[in-house]
């Protein structure tokens, strides 16, 4: 069975709320295996350098055949070690999937026995820094395996759900599953704008407008982003066309990187396509979410790290990653967008909770968090 280009619209306006809400990833999941006729959709992610794994289900699973899943037969299983030497945004059914003859096989499918499915299509969405991704359709025995025409539906969401994912991500600080995205988080360092149906700016978080404000590669002109060099112009006029565009869902905006003297490494900018009608915060009604990574700031300590460990808020371990990573309280200011006294104040309640007194001390600890 072919989708049609509503039914795939469809379907892709679920799974974009997902990169704001981590909640949408199930209801969208059911919707691409309603259409597709599937028992189930799953989400898959593990993180290869701790061996953590879970996985999202749409049918309706036993909880032990899921934590076994999750702690042991993800790590044996056959197709999955297949998965692994994929490339990002391959997409496979268990027939390229499968190893004949491997020692794991036996114990594999005595488990997939247990669970209404058999047969599964999916793509490769994430695989960086040690974090990998699957989203996969899974199909029941008896119907064989999944038609041609699935592939190609396979083919048209999963560069959506690598963009998805990767937007995801840089609201959430790169964790291998990402958070719900609040009202709050406007008032962080994660740098993320959305935009109305007119390309025009709804609302900015104050990393957004930080970065824009340390990269000088953009810049906010009657509520529109615009490149600040004329050579960026036309490169980034088409990149919001393409996100706020009839084709929005059939065609993804693929992200793109503007680069200086002053800015070697770059500015990532990436959109997803969301449904106006909807809408995480209940306010705003956006129709793309926008997300930068600044390629040029020195390499960012673990703030969450600080959060756990020492009791900080977020912004009070936003000042205390950027007095560490070298940044003086001028450029704290500015990255910050709050006054001298508010930096000094924060750091005070810094230096209270770590036990210290002086700034090399708060080098030397978060130092030894990598």
């Amino acid at each position: 069975m072919a989708l049609c280009d509503e039914e795939i619209g469809e379907i892709m306006s679920g799974f974009a709320f997902a990169a704001l809400d981590p909640g949408r990833w199930k209801p969208a999941m059911q919707t691409l295996s309603d259409r597709l006729s599937a028992v189930g959709c799953a989400l898959e992610l593990t993180d290869l350098n701790t061996g953590a794994t879970s996985m999202e289900i749409s049918v309706e699973l036993d909880a032990d055949l899921k934590r076994d899943y999750e702690e042991r037969i993800f790590h044996i299983n056959p197709r999955v070690k297949t998965g692994l030497g994929m490339r990002l945004g391959q997409v496979a059914s268990d027939v390229e999937l499968t190893i004949p003859g491997d020692p794991n096989n036996s114990e594999f499918l005595d488990w997939l026995q247990k669970t209404p499915y058999y047969h599964i299509l999916g793509g490769k969405i994430l695989d960086q820094n040690g974090h990998v991704g699957f989203l996969t359709a899974n199909y029941a025995k008896a119907g064989g395996p999944p038609p041609e025409q699935h592939q190609k539906v396979f083919g048209v969401l999963t560069p959506h759900l690598i963009n998805i994912v990767a937007a995801g991500r840089a609201l959430s600080t790169n964790k291998l599953g990402n958070e719900l995205i609040t009202l709050g988080t406007f008032e962080t360092e994660r740098p993320f704008a959305l935009l109305d149906r007119q390309g025009k700016l709804i609302e900015c978080s104050i990393g957004f407008a930080g970065a824009i404000r340390r990269t000088g590669l953009l810049t906010l002109r009657q509520n529109q982003v615009i490149a600040v060099q004329p050579q960026h112009r036309k490169l980034v006029e088409a990149f919001l066309a393409s996100a706020l565009g009839s084709r929005r869902y059939l065609q993804p905006p693929l992200p793109i990187r503007l680069t200086d003297l002053q800015s070697p490494r770059g500015l990532i900018l990436r959109a997803v396509p969301l449904m106006p009608g909807e809408d995480v915060f209940g306010i705003f009604k956006p129709a793309a979410l926008l997300t930068l990574i600044d390629l040029d700031l020195p390499t960012r300590v673990r703030r969450q790290e600080l959060i756990a460990l020492f009791g900080l808020t977020e912004r009070e371990a936003d000042v205390a990653a950027l007095l560490s990573e070298g940044n003086t309280i001028v450029r704290i200011v500015q990255a910050l967008s709050i006054s001298e006294n508010t930096v000094r104040q924060h750091l005070k309640s810094v230096f209270g909770k770590l036990g210290i007194s002086r700034q090399s001390e708060l080098v030397a600890v978060v130092s030894r968090l990598g």
